[in-house]
């Protein structure tokens, strides 16, 4: 298999995305922010290193989320508006290759954004005195595997939709929904309208169970994960992105270009 064409979308992808205003503006914004919880942290003189981390991660998470929405959406839809795709598809590359290579491209470029924002976060930690955890790099994996999911389900619903508005609408809201599943699933458990409780089953499904990511809720409780917890959100991040993927593929494929 020929992975040339793969390879060149990607390094394309990468190189027009850190050339890209927004994605910088969306970095320093994240520095901005995370350095604001300094002074937030002055509110609380007990606990202010917790508060610095708590935000700061938090702070990382909403911007990767803001720019993954934004440039995912728009990320085929407007070389399809502008027929550049046209041009692109002209090369010895297949449709498969050109999906995988443009996901690729743009999550590589988020999570060195997430970093770059993550050394600056670190810094201000150990400014203020904290002390080393490795458990820092566990939660930052957690966030970017979350990232990684809404990429590719922003990439599907925008091949899906006729409007970037509404694909990023819908990605918002899965996202919203995705932190929800247990409550879902409770809801559909108890109510007593099978319609009802099909529609909820079917959009806890179809929403990403957020909840598989939720590292910080052990390391508030000063609690070890099992290994299985590792495993388990491995494999549902690799399969809910692997899924996404190739339905995404499958509907470009369609399209008549």
């Amino acid at each position: 298999m020929d992975l040339e064409g793969l390879f060149a979308v990607i390094h394309y992808t990468l190189k027009e995305h850190i050339r890209n205003r927004v994605y910088l503006i969306l970095v320093l914004f994240g520095g901005i922010l995370i350095g604001s919880a300094l002074i937030v942290s002055s509110l609380a003189l007990d606990q202010q290193v917790r508060m610095i981390l708590d935000i700061g991660l938090a702070g990382i998470e909403f911007i990767a989320l803001m720019t993954v929405i934004f440039i995912t959406v728009n990320l085929v839809l407007v070389e399809m508006e502008t027929r550049s795709i046209y041009l692109i598809l002209s090369h010895p590359i297949e449709r498969w290759q050109y999906i995988l290579g443009r996901y690729l491209g743009t999550i590589i470029a988020l999570l060195l954004g997430m970093l770059a924002m993550a050394i600056f976060h670190l810094g201000t930690l150990f400014l203020e005195g904290w002390a080393w955890n490795i458990s820092y790099l566990v939660s930052l994996g957690a966030s970017m595997a979350k990232i990684a999911v809404i990429g590719s389900l922003a990439l599907f619903l925008s091949l899906c939709t006729t409007s970037s508005a509404s694909a990023m609408s819908f990605t918002a809201f899965l996202w919203i929904l995705g932190h929800f599943t247990g409550e879902l699933r409770f809801m559909a458990e108890k109510s007593a309208n099978p319609i009802t409780k099909f529609l909820l089953w079917v959009v806890q499904e179809v929403a990403p169970n957020f909840s598989y990511f939720n590292y910080r809720d052990f390391w508030q409780a000063v609690q070890t994960p099992p290994p299985g917890w590792f495993a388990w959100m491995t494999v549902y991040t690799l399969c809910y992105i692997g899924t996404a993927l190739l339905l995404s593929s499958w509907l470009f494929s369609k399209r008549e270009f």
